[in-house]
């Protein structure tokens, strides 16, 4: 993680970085993705968004936040890198329950298609993470924006904005090096297509 000097630490450019990057965190944006989803597909049901939200961020926001308490991880971001295996393999578990829970209900397909594609870029974050530090938040931030987007290019402008005030937000605060966010960038974008083939055969 990199190191900076307490002038940095308590400069204004760096405390609105940190607070943009706390209002857009991946437990946030992608909660609201889930919830919201009826909003952006009429065969969801509220029900349905409700418990996808429930097992895929906020019970696992809850027992990191516990983890936190007792001193297991950082910091509520899990900024060192070693820390994320077991929170990725405990939000995993809890997701794979939450699909189980939607199976029960007989939940739509476009709720299935949303929960797949956060647990493959968990997937996928939790391996690179093996040797690299790749940005979650860019990736869920990048994800989450392109979903809301969709097929609408009018809203493109608006998806760059968004992905560039994040970037920035991660770089000014220190916690990511450009070549961390550009990754993380780029695991949204893929993860986002991965949804856009999934809708061809999970409908």
């Amino acid at each position: 993680m990199m190191v900076i000097s307490s002038a940095t630490e308590s400069s204004p450019v760096q405390r609105l970085a940190l607070g943009v990057s706390h209002v857009l965190s991946p437990i946030i944006v992608a909660t609201l993705l889930l919830v919201l989803s009826p909003l952006r597909d009429a065969s969801i049901s509220w029900a349905e968004s409700m418990v996808a939200a429930l097992f895929t961020t906020i019970i696992p926001w809850i027992l990191l936040a516990v983890a936190k308490l007792r001193g297991k991880v950082s910091d509520l971001h899990v900024t060192v890198r070693h820390q994320r295996h077991r929170i990725y393999a405990m939000t995993a578990a809890l997701i794979i329950g939450g699909l189980f829970v939607l199976w029960l209900m007989d939940a739509s397909a476009g709720i299935f298609r949303e929960v797949y594609c956060i647990l493959l870029g968990l997937l996928v974050v939790g391996i690179i993470n093996f040797w690299w530090k790749v940005s979650v938040h860019m990736a869920v931030g990048t994800y989450v924006i392109l979903q809301v987007a969709g097929q609408n290019t009018t809203l493109m402008p608006w998806v760059v904005f968004f992905i560039a005030v994040l970037s920035w937000s991660r770089i000014r605060s220190f916690q990511h090096t450009a070549t961390q966010v550009c990754g993380g960038v780029m695991v949204g974008i893929a993860i986002h297509y991965a949804h856009e083939a999934m809708a061809l055969v999970l409908n």
